[in-house]
């Protein structure tokens, strides 16, 4: 009796600590996995540290490319992250079949994460977020940008009142007239619009204009771009509630469509 209760709490302990198994797929096969667009126009330095930082809050990650969105299997894909890079080259590399079928899978209830050239792919090729996406920040060229958080909302009420995130000719956003989104961060030089979050059919979008996947302060990130700025602290914590807000596990939570395997 005693072995089975040392087992039962070492097995509750490692749900809590690995989240990429206690938070709930969205795709039905048990396991959380981030796709993080690799392909051309997509800056290494950005995603390699994303994938170091997503599997940090414990979910697998599968690096997916445009063949395979326009018309490979992405059923398995819970959350989709397009990091910096070139939007442009990324609108180039994903055909309209592949938007396509990126806009039905989040309405079926999946989720996108876009920072930078991620974020313009989602607001002006994919029209999943109903925002103006423009760059530069005035005041900012390349440097660490102090983002103040606005609160109530699921990815901000636990965090710090700010955040001190890494600038690169990062953009801001305009929201739409009358368009149904949440701004969660804003420049503190400017006031502009840093940080937003959407819905977009039983999905949801969560978009950054600066850098939170890179680790100024730390080598974990597995980069050392930027590493002669000094980091406050760590903006992973943002980016992990911000994922597990596309997840439905933060906010009120919608049930995801079944998800039909795309051959």
């Amino acid at each position: 009796m005693r072995r089975l209760l040392i087992i039962a709490a070492l097995t509750a302990i490692l749900s809590i600590e690995n989240c990429g198994s206690k938070i709930p797929d969205l795709t039905g096969d048990d396991i959380v996995t981030i796709g993080i667009f690799a392909d051309e126009g997509a800056s290494s330095v950005c995603y390699v540290a994303a994938e170091r930082m997503f599997q940090w809050m414990g979910f697998e990650t599968e690096s997916i490319y445009a063949v395979t969105i326009n018309e490979g299997d992405i059923s398995n894909i819970d959350v989709f992250y397009f990091p910096g890079g070139s939007s442009g080259a990324y609108d180039s590399l994903v055909n309209a079949d592949g938007k396509q079928r990126l806009r039905d899978a989040i309405t079926a209830g999946r989720g996108y994460i876009g920072t930078c050239a991620g974020a313009a792919f989602a607001a002006r090729y994919l029209d999943i977020c109903p925002v103006i996406v423009n760059s530069p920040v005035p005041g900012l060229e390349i440097e660490m940008s102090q983002v103040y958080l606005i609160k109530p909302h699921p990815i901000t009420d636990d965090l710090p009142a700010c955040f001190w995130i890494m600038y690169v000719h990062s953009p801001y956003f305009e929201p739409d007239s009358g368009a149904v989104i949440d701004t969660i961060g804003c420049y503190n030089i400017s006031g502009l619009p840093a940080l937003v979050a959407c819905e977009y059919g039983m999905g949801r979008v969560f978009l950054t204009g600066p850098h939170p996947e890179w680790e100024e302060n730390s080598d974990r990130d597995g980069v050392s771009s930027y590493d002669n700025f000094d980091d406050v602290e760590s903006d992973w914590p943002l980016m992990k509630n911000g994922t597990r807000w596309c997840l439905h596990d933060l906010g009120e939570l919608v049930e995801p469509e079944p998800v039909t395997k795309v051959q």
